[in-house]
């Protein structure tokens, strides 16, 4: 049997996954995606949420000893948008979530870097 998620809106969880980013948290991170979720990282694609899962527990070990902040955070209906950067004395990565919620998860995401990646 399949533990239903509690309902939560956009703002909620767009905040949680920002959250999750935070803590460094990959499983928390996917938890926010649906099974059929679509992951644009740059050139990267990944389909589905094991493809997901697989990225994100990659993020911990590539952030190393690197801090994330994240500068705003705005929802209008189903979309949001986050400003990130990743600093180690000096910003190393930047860049920009697009995220498509529906149901109180993400369904699709987009990742516009403005640097190389980190």
């Amino acid at each position: 049997m399949t533990l239903k998620k509690p309902f939560r809106t956009p703002e909620q969880v767009a905040q949680d996954h920002i959250t999750a980013v935070l803590a460094g948290d990959p499983k928390q991170m996917a938890d926010d995606y649906s099974n059929h979720a679509v992951l644009h990282r740059g050139e990267d694609i990944h389909n589905g949420i094991e493809e997901i899962r697989k990225y994100f527990q990659t993020v911990p070990e590539r952030l190393g000893d690197s801090r994330i902040i994240f500068d705003k955070l705005t929802v209008e209906g189903s979309k949001a948008t986050f400003y990130w950067r990743i600093i180690d004395g000096v910003t190393i990565a930047s860049g920009t979530d697009y995220l498509t919620i529906e149901n109180g998860e993400i369904i699709h995401q987009v990742v516009q870097l403005n640097s190389s990646d980190f």
